[in-house]
């Protein structure tokens, strides 16, 4: 079995060390192929926040990592920095590539950077952006399970959540299907949800990972995207999305809800 961690919203400088250390126990245990944080790595951007993020992203013990920033992740106070220096305090922990692509076994993962350093929460899309990633999902392996990682989610869960989507999304989605794109990633809203928007594509929208800023009564949550061998599908391996939250109870994530991500 390959493992994928799909993690958002950590927001350090407001997290619970409690439900941290129980999403690195359950990486440990489950040994992750990759990990991906979707965005808001911290609460305010400050350095000692990216720090404890890069520690606990370091942590995971994944082979491969994607991370990507959320719009936590710009300066809110330290305006001044918003003028080229925006992802000053993100690049310095976690590298200059914003939109990174990763493969490891079978998932092929392609980030797209959502926020924009004149806007606080609202994200955006490029046509360009849209473009180079449906380039890169046709050049992806055959096999692979191709992914689309993005900090603003592209499928709403309902009417009142439309207003998280960046712009741009219907026409980004349309464009990614058709270039083969299976899964999408996201997080910003703190509503954990999978989704079956079209016929062979899915959007796994993570809650919040591990901070203590809840909504709506959602608990911690995050997501495995797991490849495992069965007789029962074509090829023999088969692709399952769960969602783990966290339980005050036991003190650990607990598996939910799974479903077939075919």
């Amino acid at each position: 079995m390959t493992v994928l961690m799909h993690l958002s919203d950590l927001h350090f400088g407001a997290h619970d060390p409690a439900v941290c250390d129980a999403a690195l126990r359950l990486a440990q245990r489950l040994g992750v192929s990759m990990a991906v944080v979707s965005g808001d790595l911290t609460q305010r951007a400050t350095a000692t926040q990216f720090e404890q993020a890069a520690r606990f992203v370091q942590g995971l013990h994944a082979r491969s990592t994607l991370v990507l920033a959320g719009n936590h992740d710009l300066p809110l106070f330290a305006w001044w920095m918003r003028w080229g220096r925006s992802y000053e305090r993100f690049s310095t922990q976690f590298g200059l590539d914003y939109e990174p692509v990763r493969q490891a076994g079978a998932f092929y993962v392609v980030g797209v950077n959502t926020t924009r350093a004149w806007r606080h929460e609202r994200g955006s899309l490029s046509s360009a952006q849209i473009q180079h990633v449906a380039d890169l999902l046709a050049r992806a392996p055959p096999d692979a399970w191709r992914i689309v990682a993005s900090h603003h989610p592209l499928v709403a869960r309902d009417a009142a959540d439309r207003a998280h989507r960046p712009s741009r999304a219907d026409e980004a989605l349309e464009r990614w299907r058709s270039a083969g794109a299976q899964m999408l990633l996201s997080g910003h809203a703190h509503q954990p949800a999978l989704l079956n928007p079209m016929p062979g594509l899915w959007a796994s929208h993570a809650g919040t990972a591990v901070s203590y800023r809840l909504r709506h009564g959602c608990p911690n949550s995050l997501v495995l995207l797991t490849v495992e061998a069965s007789g029962e599908v074509e090829g023999g391996l088969a692709r399952y999305a769960s969602r783990w939250d966290y339980s005050a109870e036991s003190g650990e994530f607990e598996r939910v809800l799974r479903v077939t991500a075919i």
